[in-house]
């Protein structure tokens, strides 16, 4: 708890009767709980010893239950309660690389006749009977730059089933699909500005082709992943996702009767093989049998949870969601408090 007041608070006195401003920041979600859980995180006016009685009745300024979600709760943590003095207004946020993952901000404006903020000058922290760990405390009067990290506020991710060019409308869909050869020869230009081609990435393509669709590649991800040993069957290869890898290989100019057998040959060349078809097969599979009901504890970490790989972990929780983290939750070196003025803390 950050204890902002205009009077030196005597820490040796249970009941304090300065009026403050009050900056209590919960503890840490437990990590090992399978239903996440966090306590309230909140800003008032009023008297430290009050605490207790405003998280019992709900009894403040305002508030947050999600003011960990997405962070790197493993390592020190960074905050920052900004105070503007002329308007009154107070903003508890994340500092440093979590505030890249989490944008909860607490915030309330304070009239002059509930808190004046012009008149607080002392600073004092209390962990009630805890034992918490704070370093770094500043108190700064100008925004440091290097501890807020901007992000692009307006990104949006886009919902649309399929990410395809305007141009792709008026193409053609290719009748042989990903085994058209006229697709990749260097003369040939009027057969692709007519039809298009499934892009061999699918959706995850970085380098959009005007001629080839990027529609989703729904199919399960294959439990062996880039250590596979069928990566060179090229029906195996559309069927199930692997990282790294294309969903479809570049057809060979030979089809059928190439000679080369070999696996380096083979694991970039398909020859013919009826791969739409199969895929579409593999999907609708898919789909149906992911209508039944997951009866596993979902995973507080969602989809970016970093045990996903473990069979045990995966065999006992599900990760569906948009939660953020772990390979997306930042390695925060700090906690604390900043802003104009602000006071900095780094606490575990």
């Amino acid at each position: 708890m950050l204890t902002l007041s205009n009077e030196r608070i005597d820490s040796s006195k249970q009941v304090s009767t300065v009026r403050s401003l009050i900056c209590y920041v919960a503890e840490k979600p437990a990590p090992d709980s399978t239903q996440y859980q966090e306590n309230a995180s909140y800003l008032n006016s009023g008297f430290p010893h009050q605490h207790d009685a405003v998280i019992r009745n709900c009894n403040y300024a305002a508030n947050s239950n999600t003011f960990y979600t997405g962070c790197n709760t493993d390592d020190l943590m960074t905050f920052c309660l900004e105070i503007q003095r002329s308007t009154g207004k107070i903003t508890l946020s994340h500092a440093g690389p979590n505030s890249l993952y989490n944008h909860t901000s607490i915030s309330y404006t304070f009239g002059k006749t509930e808190l004046d903020l012009s008149q607080l000058e002392y600073v004092h922290i209390s962990a009630g009977t805890h034992t918490v760990p704070i370093r770094n405390l500043m108190i700064c009067f100008d925004k440091q730059p290097d501890l807020h990290p901007r992000f692009d506020k307006q990104f949006k991710v886009d919902p649309s089933p399929a990410d395809v060019d305007d141009q792709d409308s008026l193409l053609i869909p290719c009748p042989d699909n990903v085994n058209c050869l006229l697709q990749l020869s260097a003369n040939e230009t009027t057969h692709n500005s007519k039809y298009s081609h499934p892009c061999r990435f699918s959706e995850l393509c970085r380098n959009h082709e005007p001629y080839l669709t990027h529609e989703p590649h729904q199919v399960p991800s294959c439990q062996y992943d880039d250590k596979c040993d069928k990566l060179i069957d090229p029906i195996h290869r559309a069927s199930y996702r692997h990282t790294d890898w294309p969903d479809f290989l570049i057809p060979c100019r030979f089809r059928q009767e190439c000679r080369d057998k070999s696996d380096t040959h083979c694991i970039k060349y398909s020859h013919g093989e009826q791969v739409i078809k199969n895929t579409r097969l593999a999907g609708i599979q898919h789909n149906q049998s992911s209508v039944k009901k997951d009866e596993r504890t979902p995973c507080k970490w969602g989809p970016g949870c970093r045990d996903r790989g473990n069979r045990e972990h995966y065999e006992k929780y599900s990760h569906s969601g948009n939660v953020l983290t772990p390979d997306n939750r930042a390695n925060s070196s700090a906690r604390g408090f900043q802003g104009p003025p602000i006071t900095h803390t780094r606490r575990a």
